[in-house]
């Protein structure tokens, strides 16, 4: 597993990690009840890199957006998706190498699904880890863990990284 072009990941101590899903349920209800990541994910010992996007240096998600709804944020540099700019083409999930882009069903402010009206289909969206950029505190999965077991970092701050898995 290659992560050299990531920036940043979400790494979990599978030994601290009860199972608990405080970290699933915390970004799921940040994110219209959709969870932007998923608990499970390549394995070294007992950490886990985490299905959540690493905010890629070159990313080749971008590269084939026939809409630009998935963008690098020009203030801090997270890759963002524009929720009202995506059409559901699903090009930037294919062309994910981590498989952290997910097509999920859009919902509207009330929480309920939003389907096409003439095929009555499904509407879906790309989603995926932004960092929580729009909240305060920063990642919503990092702050709801009761037991220290996941953590935000960033990969080329490597003494921050070993601090934490060495705590």
């Amino acid at each position: 597993y290659h992560f050299i072009n990531g920036s940043s990941t979400m790494l979990i101590d599978t030994d601290r990690c009860t199972r608990c899903d405080d970290c699933v349920v915390a970004c799921a209800s940040g994110h219209n009840n959709n969870p932007r990541f998923n608990r499970h994910g390549y394995r070294y010992d007992h950490f886990m890199v985490a299905n959540a996007c690493m905010h890629c240096s070159d990313p080749v998600c971008m590269i084939d957006c026939p809409t630009g709804a998935i963008q690098r944020n020009p203030l801090e540099g997270q890759i963002i998706i524009s929720d009202s700019m995506c059409i559901g083409c699903s090009s930037c999930a294919n062309a994910c190498p981590y498989e952290n882009i997910r097509m999920v069903q859009a919902r509207d402010s009330k929480g309920l699904p939003i389907h096409d009206n003439e095929t009555r289909q499904a509407v879906l969206k790309a989603t995926k880890c932004n960092l929580c950029i729009d909240q305060l505190g920063g990642p919503a999965c990092e702050r709801a863990c009761p037991h220290d077991a996941l953590k935000r970092v960033d990969i080329q701050d490597l003494p921050q990284m070993i601090n934490w898995m060495n705590r």
